[in-house]
């Protein structure tokens, strides 16, 4: 099971990491000044969810003993909200070029990790859809998740450096095929595993 935790958590991970928003539209703006000041507003986007897995991680340890029943409302609130960024997904634009206006590196990594703290996306993912996968696939699920968020902070500003935008119609196609299909397959997952847990 733990193998499968790891790749169920690379997947997850790079279904949540690589759909355009807020967080990519900054890395992306900040990418067009150099790969240094994408990298670290991408960064400081994943020590944010480090930091709200560990207050997630804290939560499980508080909630385990109770039972199974205690974690269905997390389960079904999981499930309710990667069918919203599914639907989300599949309803948004491309996002268009936008330069960064400056700023260091170490001030890119401060401004993501920020907006990743205070993200109603990011918190509400973790307290509902991050608890719930921690309670299904393990703690090894994380190792996963943090190497997909990790590859994905790396490789897309390197691309956006490289030009990767002038095939946006194609890659934008790819990106919300993959997005939407992986959310949408976790979120009834979680849906199914409340209706056995209620039925059962």
């Amino acid at each position: 099971m733990s193998f499968a935790s790891f790749l169920s958590g690379l997947w997850l991970g790079y279904s949540l990491a690589v759909p355009p928003g807020p967080m990519n539209a900054l890395i992306a703006a900040w990418a067009l000044r150099s790969f240094r000041h994408g990298f670290a507003v991408g960064a400081g986007a994943m020590s944010a969810d480090f930091i709200l897995m560990l207050i997630t991680v804290l939560l499980y340890a508080a909630l385990k003993n109770l039972g199974n029943s205690v974690f269905l409302p997390f389960s079904l609130a999981g499930g309710i909200f990667f069918l919203y960024l599914a639907y989300k997904i599949g309803r948004s634009r491309a996002p268009s070029k936008r330069e960064a206006n400056g700023g260091s590196p170490l001030r890119g990594y401060f401004l993501g990790l920020s907006l990743g703290l205070v993200n109603p996306y990011q918190i509400g993912w973790w307290l509902t859809a991050g608890l719930s996968s921690i309670h299904n696939f393990g703690v090894e699920w994380a190792a996963g998740l943090f190497l997909a968020i990790l590859t994905w902070i790396v490789a897309f500003p390197a691309a956006v450096r490289a030009g990767w935008e002038l095939n946006s119609k194609a890659t934008w196609l790819a990106i919300k095929i993959f997005s939407v299909t992986t959310l949408s397959a976790f979120g009834l997952f979680f849906l199914i595993r409340v209706i056995y847990g209620v039925l059962g």
